[in-house]
């Protein structure tokens, strides 16, 4: 039996949670969060006594090591410190993305789990969907050929764009991580993990364009509830739609704090930042950016962040010499090109592909369901999947997101990597 902890206990937190509670080898043993509705939940819904909820990490980390490992998922400038003491303790560690807020903390993360031997893994669920394994498998194979580029989107949704970026927890770029990272990190490591080789250098380009108080709605005010009927009605980001509607269908963008609570009575209060205007909320998180990669044989990558979309989803097209390769994520259906030959329809929701037959509709495409797996077998010494990455392959990603910010913010100067 494997004993986990979960410090960080909202959307994230929960929903590993609720994994654990399904596997009949594993247990949850504690939970730290701040929020006491959050530790409620872990009493009424996994069964754990009110000496197993700490308010704290540091509450946790006083039990001496408890368990068998945690996993992190606060938020990300909390992440440093706990994963730090965590290994120390003596804990293996799966870690929320991103790992921490600067490259120096990552590498220092690294550093030391390498020093103290500890098996550390970053929750770049991407790689573990049976969608991105089958583009993986194509590469592996040969059937694409020698990769020549990547071009990947990552589209948001304007409403998630707004829970999360404007009035959510990510926001502000100082109190968490550059919104590349954020947000693209799982994109970035997708990039790496095809591509099996160096990234040599880096560009971008890309600012908030549109949720700045110039944007605002005619006739709107600074607070929703100040707002006339009217010019609610019109608006996209009106908090007395948006919340109810959007956690009627699943806690998502840091909205796990709104459990219990009447989501109507706190934007009439003005007491958090979602009774703001989306408009007028303090924001600087990035909501359109694009990124390039130049890898050290030449090979080419292009990553495009938008906020401007219907839904969130993902598409990617990877162009190889003998072959490419094109898909929509959320569809989970490949299209692969052999050059000469007819277009093959790979279907990737299929039993074939979903060896765990794990419902691919929620938890990032099955992702979540793949790495927990395969974080409990890498702790408890078994094979590793196709997808594991280790804590350094993990962190030269980050290393690529904070460069591109670089970048980004002087103009999209190149930046090389490792220089």
């Amino acid at each position: 039996m494997v004993k986990f902890a979960i410090l960080g206990f909202g959307s994230r937190g929960q929903m590993f949670g609720s994994i654990i509670k399904d596997d009949n080898d594993a247990k949850l043993v504690a939970i730290a969060d701040p929020v006491e509705n959050n530790r409620e939940r872990g009493k009424t819904a996994y069964g754990l006594t009110e000496e197993q909820c700490f308010k704290t990490a540091d509450e946790f980390f006083k039990q001496g090591e408890i368990c068998d490992a945690v996993f992190i998922c606060s938020q990300d400038s909390q992440h440093y410190d706990m994963v730090i003491k965590a290994m120390h303790l003596g804990y293996d560690v799966c870690l929320e993305k991103p790992a921490a807020v600067t490259i120096e903390q990552c590498e220092s993360i690294r550093d030391v789990a390498n020093q103290l031997g500890r098996k550390v893994v970053l929750t770049h669920i991407m790689r573990y969907t049976p969608f991105y394994s089958c583009i993986k498998n194509l590469i592996a194979t040969g059937a694409l050929g020698d990769i020549v580029t990547i071009n990947q989107t990552e589209n948001i949704a304007y409403w998630h764009f707004a829970l999360s970026y404007v009035r959510g927890p990510w926001r502000k770029m100082e109190d968490s991580t550059p919104t590349i990272i954020a947000k693209c990190c799982h994109d970035l490591d997708i990039f790496m993990w095809l591509m099996n080789k160096k990234c040599t250098a880096v560009s971008s380009f890309g600012k908030l364009f549109h949720f700045r108080p110039e944007n605002a709605p005619e006739g709107s005010a600074y607070y929703c509830v100040d707002c006339s009927p009217e010019v609610r009605e019109k608006c996209l980001y009106n908090s007395y739609k948006i919340y109810p509607e959007r956690m009627k269908r699943g806690v998502v963008g840091g909205t796990a704090r709104f459990i219990g609570r009447d989501i109507v009575e706190v934007i009439d209060n003005k007491e958090d930042v979602i009774s703001k205007c989306a408009y007028h909320a303090g924001n600087n998180a990035i909501d359109n950016q694009v990124v390039n990669l130049c890898f050290e044989d030449g090979s080419t990558a292009h990553l495009t962040m938008t906020a401007f979309s219907d839904d969130c989803y993902r598409t990617v097209k990877i162009h190889g010499t003998k072959g490419e390769v094109y898909g929509n994520f959320d569809e989970g259906i490949l299209y692969y090109t052999p050059f000469g030959q007819k277009t093959v329809k790979i279907d990737t929701n299929s039993k074939e592909y979903n060896s765990l037959g794990v419902n691919l509709s929620g938890g990032h495409g099955g992702g979540d369901t793949y790495l927990y797996y395969d974080f409990k077998n890498y702790i408890i010494g078994k094979s590793q999947s196709i997808a594991r990455t280790t804590i350094d392959q993990s962190i030269e990603s980050h290393v690529v997101g904070f460069k591109a910010e670089e970048s980004r913010k002087n103009g999209g100067v190149l930046i090389k990597i490792g220089e």
